[in-house]
């Protein structure tokens, strides 16, 4: 099975793949200038947010439609601009820039021409303009100088052009331009230098020995910061200034520009703030160039690489975030970054004076997100088709063995409903397949489970082509209310395995009903193991590592809250614990560690508050991987086992007792008996029936003993010392071995053994086996007891010289009521249920015991217990 990457994310090469699509998509727009219209439109709008006042500094001398009907047709004789700069002489302005083009002497009037030259040199600020221009489209462009007898009289002379946007449109200027070697600078920048007014805007170092004739060189170009519509400036009619109609100091120590203003000459150009009725004066142009100038508020271009890494940026900056962004909220952060970009772009204007073209940018925003969203589309529709298909494969999987499963389901059916047979049909009724008692079948099999009165037949479809399974009732009979029930669920089972191979031709509409029908299906399955925790017969609680119940079933509640409709979900599970007291001495603490922290299964026998008995079994629960996320706690009332056990253990303590009661009668009377002198057949007769009284009270005791051994209940451990009890069992045993001339020896290796255990038990045990020992060994023989410690554990072993143990008897060594092979003894009943008595102490205990016995040889019992941590031998 493949297993489909997350839907949520592009996986990090086809992210980058996108990103560098957006950016590269990006890069060209501005490179290539597609969109250069739309960046134009933005500009001129932010521009209207600039407009400033005019500057009272700078005064325009228009030669407009008053001055034209005053003085004639232009062009006009050269007296009158030097009457106008004899007039301007007298207010003494800072200077002057005539932008009027003398390029060519007057034919007709050359005194003219002499005294606007020495008007021009008797002012002293006076600047003229240089014209670059190109005569026809494709030609070579030009530069048209003023006459030299003006150009020797100026001041200095600056260019007045201005570049044309491809929509018509002026914005821009570059501050110097020049043709082969020459470089002007504009007119305004001759203005303020002129006027003493320093602006540190240089060209940028050029190598004038590289620079080839009749190329047209630009540097540093600037955007025209409007400051209004056409008008806005200080505007005097030229008329009006010659006449000398205007009020004294009007241009005192203010920047003045003369020229055309008047409609029709020529000169005006269409601006950013002109609108569609009017195009604005070249004179007022360089009037607000040289406002910007004046006051800082120049507009540079931003560098060009500059640009491109804010706008690859602000492209491929969405690629990255979308990742951790919703749908919506990517759509909210793509509409945020537009503005945001806008913003930025407005503010970079507004604070830095910096034109930033934002619209590649813009577009390439715009366009990630659909690109985004349908590749993450894409990739959640790949990602459903991978689930769905897998799911799909599975149920086909299950489908493949349909046949099988309903073979093994109507067998089992059979058994539980009187069915005589069965047979599957084709869609026109033809029997495919048939099995038992199978009856015609008049009519078709309809689309839904029905029940056929005439044949006596249940049917229902199973398969998509038509065919149906149809079931034979026994003659005479009909299916009940509650067989009809368990039918009609067979069909649902068989309807789901139809359903899930049917496709609509619609792709959307195929994976809406999949997913509807997975959704179902996870609906059904969690109702199903819901209803399964609920009906089982023992509690289960299903909690995380940190104790908080996540699942519990009724039986659970019923067990530990006393009321199967209480909610233990979300609830803390020590809380519900406290009322359940572990027996033998453990505690929840330890018992949980074992399960989250070692990952071990464990159980154990509690008793709740309540009186009922439980039998408690946690597990481990991986659910993420190899750490214990989860443990699953299993409650089993053991109320009724429990009560048995103890009703058992007072019918054997009751059997012993009366048991014993009437063999130790026995044995006084034997005694009284004795005591009389009987005759020496009587004597002998009286010694048989003491020694069988005496092995019937033996067995009595050794069976209580075992009773009580295997009983758990009877145990409170404490920490015994195995060398005492050794000794103690000696002097249990020390007259019965010296009566049998037999020697007991105790090889000691520490002088104190400390173990937890029950010491009556132990000492019990030890004496059972020694008991053994010295019945079953020759007289003049040894008995040995050892003890050592073996890493973290007691040994004691009891080593005789006896007769041994047949091979056969090893298996069964343990047993209760087996007799073990002795060629010596033929009743070993004893020794039998003394060995199991041995066995289920030890066992008990935690440890472990062992025999190894040679016939002949003699017999050695070895048994190991776990000492006590932290206590140390003394030697």
């Amino acid at each position: 099975m493949t297993v489909p990457t997350t839907p949520r994310d592009l996986a990090p090469v086809e992210r980058l793949v996108l990103a560098a699509l957006l950016g590269g998509l990006a890069a060209l727009l501005l490179y290539q200038g597609w969109l250069w219209r739309w960046d134009r439109l933005l500009y001129d709008a932010q521009l209207q947010l600039l407009a400033e006042p005019a500057s009272e500094e700078i005064v325009i001398i228009g030669i407009d439609e008053q001055s034209l009907a005053e003085f004639g047709r232009w062009p006009w004789q050269r007296d009158i601009h030097a009457d106008l700069l004899d007039r301007l002489a007298q207010e003494k302005p800072r200077v002057i820039a005539l932008d009027i083009i003398f390029a060519e002497p007057d034919p007709a009037n050359s005194r003219g021409d002499r005294r606007l030259a020495a008007a021009i040199g008797r002012n002293g600020n006076v600047v003229l303009p240089v014209l670059m221009e190109q005569r026809r489209q494709g030609g070579i462009p030009a530069e048209t100088l003023p006459y030299p007898l003006f150009a020797e009289q100026a001041v200095a002379m600056g260019h007045v052009h201005v570049e044309l946007d491809p929509d018509g449109i002026a914005r821009r200027i570059y501050l110097y331009e020049g043709l082969g070697g020459s470089y002007w600078p504009h007119l305004t920048m001759v203005m303020l230098q002129v006027a003493g007014i320093v602006v540190s805007i240089y060209p940028e170092t050029v190598d004038e020995s590289a620079m080839r004739p009749g190329v047209w060189y630009r540097d540093r170009e600037l955007l025209i910061p409007y400051t209004g519509p056409p008008g806005n400036f200080q505007q005097l009619s030229y008329e009006q200034v010659v006449r000398g109609d205007f009020i004294p100091g009007t241009f005192t120590d203010k920047l003045v520009l003369v020229g055309v203003t008047a409609a029709g000459l020529g000169d005006a150009l269409p601006t950013p703030v002109s609108g569609y009725s009017h195009s604005m004066p070249g004179v007022e142009i360089n009037a607000n160039m040289l406002q910007a100038l004046l006051g800082g508020g120049r507009i540079l271009v931003t560098d060009r690489r500059v640009v491109l890494l804010m706008t690859l940026l602000l492209a491929m900056l969405p690629v990255f975030v979308y990742p951790y962004l919703g749908p919506r909220n990517g759509l909210l952060f793509a509409a945020i970054l537009l503005i945001g970009t806008l913003g930025l772009s407005a503010a970079l204007l507004f604070f830095t004076r910096h034109w930033f073209p934002p619209v590649p940018a813009l577009a390439a925003i715009t366009l990630g997100y659909p690109l985004w969203s349908w590749r993450r589309l894409e990739r959640a529709v790949r990602f459903l088709d991978q689930e769905l298909d897998d799911l799909q494969r599975q149920r086909a999987e299950l489908a493949i063995h349909q046949e099988a499963d309903v073979h093994t389901a109507l067998s089992f059916l059979a058994r539980i409903l009187p069915l005589r047979g069965w047979s599957q049909t084709d869609a026109n009724g033809k029997v495919m397949l048939e099995n038992g008692v199978v009856r015609p079948v008049d009519r078709k099999p309809g689309a839904v489970a029905q029940w056929n009165t005439d044949s006596r037949s249940w049917s229902t479809p199973v398969e998509e082509s038509g065919s149906a399974l149809v079931l034979f009732w026994e003659e005479g009979g009909e299916p009940g209310d509650s067989e009809r029930t368990l039918l009609q669920g067979f069909a649902r089972h068989l309807r789901g395995v139809i359903d899930s191979t049917r496709r609509p031709a619609d792709l959307l509409q195929s994976r809406i009903e999949q997913v509807n029908a997975a959704t179902r299906q996870l609906r059904e399955l969690r109702r199903f193991v819901e209803d399964a925790l609920s009906f089982m017969p023992d509690g289960v609680i299903v909690a995380d590592a940190f104790g908080k119940i996540l699942i519990a079933n009724r039986r659970a509640a019923w067990y530990l809250a006393g009321d199967d409709n209480a909610q233990l979900s979300d609830g803390e599970l020590l809380a519900y614990l406290q009322d359940v007291e572990l027996q033998e001495g453990a505690g929840w603490d330890g018992l949980l560690r074992r399960v989250l922290v070692d990952g071990e299964r464990v159980q154990g026998n509690a008793r709740h508050t309540g009186g009922r008995d439980l039998l408690i079994q946690i597990s481990p629960l991986s659910v993420h991987g190899e750490n214990t996320d989860a443990l699953v706690m299993n409650f089993s009332d053991i109320s009724n086992l429990r009560s048995s056990e103890r009703k058992r253990s007072e019918l054997l303590n009751f059997l012993s007792h009366d048991l014993r009661s009437p063999l130790v009668s026995m044995l006084a009377l034997l005694e009284l008996a004795r005591s009389k002198k009987p005759s020496s057949g009587l004597g002998k007769l009286l010694e048989r029936m003491q020694g069988n009284t005496e092995r019937t009270l033996l067995l009595a005791e050794q069976f209580l003993h075992l009773a009580r051994a295997e009983n758990s209940e009877e145990y409170t451990f404490s920490e015994v010392d195995l060398v005492a009890v050794i000794w103690n069992a000696h002097e249990q045993v020390w007259a019965q071995a010296r009566a049998r001339d037999i020697t007991l020896i105790e090889q000691l290796d520490t002088e104190d053994a400390w173990i937890n255990g029950e010491g009556g038990l132990l000492e019990r045990a030890l004496i059972n086996l020694l008991t053994n020992a010295i019945k079953y060994s020759p007289p003049h023989t040894t008995i040995t007891v050892r003890l050592s410690r073996e890493g973290d554990y007691y040994r004691c072993c009891v080593a005789d010289e006896g007769y041994g143990i047949q091979a056969e008897s090893l298996p069964v060594l343990f047993d209760r009521f087996k007799r073990i092979s002795n060629p010596q003894h033929a009743d070993t009943t004893g020794a039998g249920l003394g060995l199991a008595f041995v066995d289920a102490v030890v066992t008990r205990h935690g440890g472990s015991i062992s025999v190894d016995s040679t016939p002949g040889k003699g017999s050695v019992f070895c048994f190991s217990l776990r000492a006590i941590v932290g206590r140390t031998d003394s030697p």
